[in-house]
């Protein structure tokens, strides 16, 4: 079975990030849906498992743990993005995932060529009890 869940539902529910293919219907139950699943859903799901493998050290996560806190997840889904937006735009607007995707892309070819290691900090630091306003 294919899974059609946003990876960002949590982080887009909070107002940490934004996407226009959001099924945001589905906000009330706690979890989207990807309107594009086929489309799109795959690149933020390899961009997920980019920002977990890129944090492991400073998050403190071993290869062999499957199961991450709800915290480590936030951390790695908000932080990365907007990290990754603060390094693309230089701004500290709410980043848009497929915006801030194809901007990567844009600019270094492949989401792999991106200088991760300039938003590690991003991770750690960030702290989804503090929220930011639109």
């Amino acid at each position: 079975m294919k899974d059609t869940l946003c990876p960002f539902s949590k982080p887009i529910i909070g107002n940490w990030c934004q996407c226009s293919q959001a099924n945001l219907a589905e906000r009330c139950a706690g979890k989207m849906i990807c309107k594009q699943s086929d489309q799109y859903l795959a690149r933020c799901h390899e961009l997920v498992t980019i920002f977990k493998e890129k944090s492991r050290f400073v998050l403190g996560i071993s290869q062999q743990q499957d199961e991450l806190t709800h915290m480590q997840l936030m951390k790695i889904r908000c932080g990365g993005l907007q990290g990754m937006h603060r390094i693309l735009s230089g701004d500290e607007l709410i980043p848009d995932v497929l915006k801030t995707l194809e901007h990567a892309r844009e600019l270094y070819g492949s989401i792999n060529e991106f200088p991760f290691n300039k938003i590690v900090k991003d991770i750690q630091e960030f702290n989804h009890r503090k929220k930011k306003s639109r």
